[in-house]
C-alpha cells in the first residue's frame, strides 16, 4: 500500500520558515545515521497549543504525534524543540534529534 502524502500546515503562530540545521539535513542522507531498531525523531513543530512531531518506526513508517498518542509501544509524554518524550512500560525516554 503506498504511503500517503504528509502536509502539515504550522499552528498559528509559529515559526514555520525555520530551515532544517545543516548537520541534521547532512545526515538525512548518510545511511545509518538513525537508528533503525527503534522510534527516530525526524522533526518538531513546537507551539504552546499543540505540539507536534514526526517519527519514523521501526518498520520505515512516519508517524505524525501529538501529546498523549501512542506510537511503537510507547506514549508521547512532551514534545520539545528536538525532543520527543515517551514513556514505556513506566520508563521515560527521550528521543532526540541527531546532532552533527
Amino acid at each position: 500500500m503506498p504511503t500517503p502524502n504528509l502536509i502539515i500546515e504550522p499552528e498559528p503562530g509559529t515559526d514555520a520558515t525555520t530551515d532544517t540545521p545543516p548537520a541534521v539535513a547532512a545526515q538525512a542522507t548518510i545511511p545509518g545515521a538513525l537508528a533503525m531498531d527503534g522510534l527516530a525523531l525526524l522533526g518538531t513543530v513546537t507551539s504552546a497549543s499543540r505540539p507536534v512531531a514526526l517519527l519514523r518506526t521501526r518498520r520505515g513508517g512516519i508517524e505524525r504525534v501529538t501529546l498523549g498518542d501512542s506510537v511503537g509501544g510507547a506514549r508521547v509524554a512532551a514534545i520539545t524543540d528536538g525532543a520527543v518524550h515517551v514513556i514505556r512500560n513506566g520508563t521515560a525516554t527521550a528521543i532526540i534529534m541527531p546532532q552533527g
